[in-house]
């Protein structure tokens, strides 16, 4: 049997993906999940410990393998032009040099100099490892081929060929591709074509600009970071003077990127107004809300731009920055789309799934994708052998409660208990959707803080992901919009929001997951069964890690992370576990 093999090669957010011979994803997971290690900074997509494991579960009967790559070949020439400017690219994004001691176009919205180095490294790595990609029981077996795609077409690929549409607009918006931060292109049955606008090569960016608002704010976008943009923003409110330097510091013009002559002393200005380590948050709450403006409208000048060049009833977005939920819920109503998709890994771990479909259908050209919607749950399942060590030795009190665990869930849910919950397989991408969960009673006023102290331990500002029954979404939002993903923020509608003040955030808004019995049945009968015994069809969910730390991937996570923190009660598959 013939396998494609895809794997994430960015320096951050390193991914595997399977796809087999029928042109079906069957496996795909974050490396950061095995690693213990978010984001999987410099790390590979296929450790070898970790590939054999994979290859033996998903792919036993291989007879060959095709690895799909997420960067062309000549990638690194453009990792060793960053490397030539190491200097500029540290004085802009640190803080700590003045800019106008250096020449350099463009300098403000270069990648970092650490990632421009590991990039050309690692690619070294990469190429090693997917020759030598056959371990153990491969060894044998006919010889690996390797296949390099550009990286904006795989996320292009990741977003058409997982998404609903038999045609569609796409757009790529990320921090840094091979030539550009942005892409167009058009999709139709099953084909992924340039959109008519030239994109110029350029390191103007819209995923650096925002890495500049977070780092401006004290925050960290190596770790992630940008979510506490989003959470504080809704507490600030529009500072014009910082409005019009960000607004005037990067624009949109013929579908590009363009930035004044003038960018140097704007970037003085920004940097002025930076906050120290140490300061208190408060603060920079209008630096974050205006950030977030002013990113929400340079997206839709983009999105704008595709619809004058390529118009279409469907919208396909990837790239890191669809990762921004609060945009992504404006953006529909804004546009002259008829629908937006954003898949579940938008970023560069999903394109994984990307080039391992543009592999398969290089082989079987007249394939079709589905127009359903991709399962997220692709992830690895809870081993059987951890489950009997912990069943033998943790002296937890352990009950199977068959099908009436979800009934027995929802009264611990409706009597205020936090609940770890973990079923099935993992779900890809960055969000939790009620496969490796942390749960709690969306009605409870004090529950986001004691959520937010008790087990996640961050910021008190940082907001709660609402779940959703599907058929109840307009009951509960306004202009309701199927979030399968978590993808999208929407305002919850005023008679509604004492009902479930626990996901409400401050500004009546809630980055809500739509559940369907179709997407997830063991979830669905879980809010189901709470709804039957509080009248909400909703339950808080969050993911099922502190911070910091990725997604539990094993039962020896899950476990350090039920005893360490304030989760009373631990449910994996159809056992409770209580402490």
């Amino acid at each position: 049997m013939k396998y494609y093999i895809g794997l994430a090669t960015s320096f951050h957010d390193p991914a595997i993906a399977i796809v087999n011979q029928q042109g079906d994803v069957i496996f795909a997971e974050d490396a950061e999940r095995f690693l213990g290690y978010k984001r999987g900074l410099y790390c590979l997509p296929d450790n070898p410990y970790y590939i054999e494991e994979v290859l033996k579960t998903y792919c036993s009967d291989c007879t060959e393998l095709v690895i799909a790559k997420t960067w062309s070949k000549g990638r690194e020439k453009s990792t060793n032009i960053l490397e030539n400017v190491v200097l500029s690219i540290l004085e802009t994004f640190s803080f700590n040099i003045d800019v106008n001691t250096r020449d350099i176009k463009d300098q403000f919205y270069f990648a970092r100099a650490s990632q421009a180095a590991a990039g050309r490294t690692l690619s070294r790595f990469f190429e090693a490892s997917c020759r030598n990609f056959i371990v153990g029981n491969y060894r044998n077996k006919k010889p690996t081929e390797v296949r390099y795609f550009d990286h904006h077409l795989t996320h292009a690929a990741n977003a058409c060929f997982n998404s609903p549409f038999s045609e569609a607009s796409c757009l790529v918006v990320d921090g840094m591709g091979e030539k550009s931060s942005i892409d167009y292109f058009t999709y139709k049955d099953g084909k992924i074509t340039p959109a008519p606008i030239k994109v110029k090569r350029s390191f103007k960016s819209l995923g650096l600009f925002y890495t500049i608002i977070c780092e401006n704010l004290g925050f960290d976008p190596l770790k992630g970071e940008e979510w506490k943009v989003m959470g504080l923003a809704p507490y600030g409110k529009k500072d014009q003077k910082i409005y019009d330097l960000l607004r005037a510091s990067l624009q949109v013009k013929n579908g590009n990127f363009v930035v004044p002559k003038n960018l140097n002393a704007i970037m003085k200005e920004i940097k002025a107004m930076a906050r120290e380590p140490g300061e208190s948050i408060e603060a920079y709450k209008d630096f974050a809300y205006t950030g977030q403006l002013v990113f929400s409208e340079i997206f839709m000048d983009l999105i704008d731009a595709i619809y004058e060049h390529a118009p279409s009833k469907n919208l396909a977005i990837s790239g890191g920055c669809a990762l921004n939920s609060s945009f992504m819920g404006t953006a529909l109503a804004k546009s002259k789309f008829d629908n937006i998709f954003v898949p579940s890994a938008p970023a560069d771990d999903g394109n994984a799934i990307g080039a391992a479909l543009l592999c398969y259908q290089q082989d079987n050209p007249g394939w079709q994708p589905s127009t359903q919607i991709q399962s997220p749950y692709t992830g690895s399942e809870v081993k059987q052998k951890s489950l009997d060590k912990l069943h033998r030795y943790s002296h937890l009190k352990a009950t199977d409660y068959g099908e009436d665990v979800y009934k027995k869930t929802a009264e611990f849910l409706a009597q205020g208990k936090i609940i770890g919950w973990a079923q099935g397989r993992a779900e890809f991408g960055p969000r939790s959707l009620g496969n490796r969960s942390i749960l709690a009673n969306p009605c409870l006023v004090d529950i986001k803080d004691t959520v937010n102290a008790r087990v996640k331990f961050r910021e008190e500002f940082r907001p709660f992901a609402p779940s959703i029954l599907h058929e109840y979404g307009d009951e509960y939002f306004e202009d309701y919009q199927e979030s399968p993903y978590m993808e999208r923020t929407l305002v919850f509608k005023e008679a509604v929001r004492d009902k479930v003040p626990g996901v409400v955030h401050v500004d009546n808004t809630g980055r809500l997951q739509s559940v369907k019995k179709e997407w997830n049945a063991p979830y669905y009968k879980l809010i189901d069964s709470f709804r039957e015994i509080t009248g909400v069809p909703v339950l808080l969910n969050t993911s099922f890690n502190i911070m910091g730390k990725p997604i539990v991937h094993s039962v020896e996570d899950m476990l350090a992370v039920f005893l360490m923190s304030g989760i009373d009660v631990l449910v994996i598959n159809n056992t409770i576990y209580e402490k």
